[in-house]
C-alpha cells in the first residue's frame, strides 16, 4: 500500500491548522486503486488555517551557450523536428544546382540536433547530423528551413527538498479554477491555477467516482488536474541511507530519496498503454551522457531522436532520460522509457550511481535502486 493516512486534526494539524473543530479528524487515505472515502465532512468546514510551507529548494541548472545564442538553454544542443520525406542534401549548393538529395527522411517522429545555419542565394539552411564521434552514421547534412521546425525544450525543473514534506504535494497539470466544494463547478471567485503551479494537498474526498483534493481554504481540485507526490516507505531491498528512486505510474511523478528522506521530485512521462512501463524493482546499470535513440522503422510509430541527453538505463532497453521533444510531463507519452524534463534528467544523472568520470560518454556499473509501481 503506497499511500499513508494523514490527519488534519492530529499531529499535522498543529502545523497546518489555526482553526479546526476539535472533533474534526479530517483525513484521507489513498490506495493503488485510488482515493478511499474518509470522514471528510469536516474538511468542508475548514475556512481558516495556516498553509504548511513546502521545504522546496531551487534546482541548480547549467545554462548552455549554443550557436543559436539562446538565453539560458537547458540542453547542450539545439533541436528541431523535420517533416516526413524531407530532402536532405550534403550541401545547399547541390540543391541550388538541381542535384538530387543524398537521402529523404523517413515518415514518423524525427528529431535532429542542429550544428549551425547558413544562407545560400537568400535561402535559409540548417546543418544537421554533425559528423562527430557521438553520431557516426551521417556526414554533415543540410535541410531547408521550410522542412524544419525548431523546438524549445521544457524549462520545468521539479523541486529539491531541504527536509521531509509534511503533506503530499502536487503540480497542476492543466489550467484550472478551483471549486468551493468537491464535485461542484469552478468558483469564479477563486484564482486561476496554471500548469506547473505547485500546491499542497490537505484533504481528499471522492465524488461520483472522482477524487477531489483540498489545496487551500475552500479550494478543491479534481484529481485529473494534478500530479501528486507523497512520501513512501523505503523498499526492503534498499539499505538505510542508500539512494533510491520511486516512479509512480498512476501519478506520473518521480521522487529521489536518500534513505527515508525525499530529496527531489518531478513530473515525468512514462509509457503509453501499448508500451506500458514495466513495474518492479531495478537498478540503474548504464548511463549515457548523449545518445541517439530510434526504433519501429517502417511502422507508423517510427521514431528517430538525435542526441538524447542524460540517459540512465535500468530495465534492459528502458531508461530514464531527458526528453527535449515535448512538454507533456505529468501524462503518459513514451514508448516505455521514463521521459524527464531535461533539467530534471540532468539533476538525476549527476545524483545517481554509478558516477560517470569526466569526459566519458557511456559508463556501466551497478547503480541506484529504482522502484516502478
Amino acid at each position: 500500500m503506497r499511500w499513508q493516512w494523514i490527519a488534519l486534526g492530529a499531529a499535522v494539524a498543529l502545523a497546518a491548522a489555526q482553526e479546526v473543530e476539535a472533533s474534526a479528524g479530517v483525513c484521507f487515505a489513498l490506495s493503488e486503486d485510488g482515493p478511499a472515502l474518509c470522514p471528510t465532512e469536516q474538511a468542508r468546514k475548514v475556512s481558516v488555517f495556516r498553509p504548511v510551507g513546502l521545504p522546496a529548494r531551487e534546482v541548480e541548472t547549467v545554462d548552455y551557450e549554443t550557436w543559436a545564442d539562446e538565453e539560458q538553454a537547458s540542453t547542450p544542443d539545439v533541436y528541431a523536428w523535420i517533416d516526413d520525406y524531407t530532402p536532405i542534401y550534403r550541401l545547399p549548393a547541390e540543391a541550388a544546382a538541381g542535384l538530387p538529395p543524398i537521402r529523404v527522411s523517413q515518415p514518423g517522429f524525427t528529431y535532429v540536433s542542429l550544428s549551425g545555419e547558413t544562407w545560400t542565394d537568400d535561402e535559409h539552411w540548417y546543418q544537421i547530423n554533425v559528423n562527430s564521434p557521438r553520431n557516426r552514421e551521417r556526414a554533415d547534412e543540410y535541410v531547408h528551413e521550410r522542412n524544419l521546425h525548431l523546438v524549445r525544450p521544457s524549462s520545468f525543473a521539479g523541486i529539491r527538498l531541504a527536509s521531509q514534506p509534511a503533506l503530499p504535494f502536487a503540480w497542476i497539470l492543466r489550467n484550472v479554477r478551483p471549486s468551493s466544494l468537491p464535485g461542484e463547478r469552478a468558483d469564479p471567485g477563486h484564482p486561476l491555477l496554471y500548469r506547473y503551479d505547485l500546491v499542497n494537498i490537505y484533504a481528499a474526498e471522492r465524488i461520483d467516482g472522482h477524487a477531489w483534493y483540498l489545496i487551500d481554504p475552500n479550494q478543491w481540485v479534481r484529481q485529473g488536474y494534478v500530479g501528486m507526490v507523497d512520501i513512501d516507505p523505503r523498499p526492503d531491498k534498499v539499505g538505510p541511507g542508500e539512494k533510491w528512486i520511486e516512479i509512480d505510474l498512476y501519478e506520473q511523478t518521480l521522487a529521489a530519496y536518500e534513505g527515508d528522506q525525499m530529496v527531489y521530485a518531478t513530473l515525468v512521462s512514462t509509457g503509453l498503454p501499448q508500451w506500458a512501463t514495466r513495474r518492479g524493482h531495478f537498478r540503474v546499470y548504464e548511463k549515457v551522457l548523449i545518445a541517439k535513440m530510434s526504433g519501429q522503422l517502417g511502422k507508423p510509430d517510427y521514431y528517430y531522436l538525435e542526441d538524447v541527453p542524460w540517459t540512465m538505463y535500468y530495465d534492459y532497453a528502458i531508461a530514464m532520460h531527458g526528453a527535449y521533444w515535448h512538454d507533456a510531463f505529468g501524462y503518459r507519452h513514451s514508448h516505455g522509457c521514463v521521459n524527464m524534463p531535461p533539467i530534471a534528467a540532468q539533476w538525476l544523472y549527476q545524483w545517481t550511481t554509478p558516477f560517470v568520470p569526466d569526459g566519458i560518454n557511456r559508463f556501466r556499473g551497478e547503480g541506484t535502486w529504482t522502484w516502478v509501481h
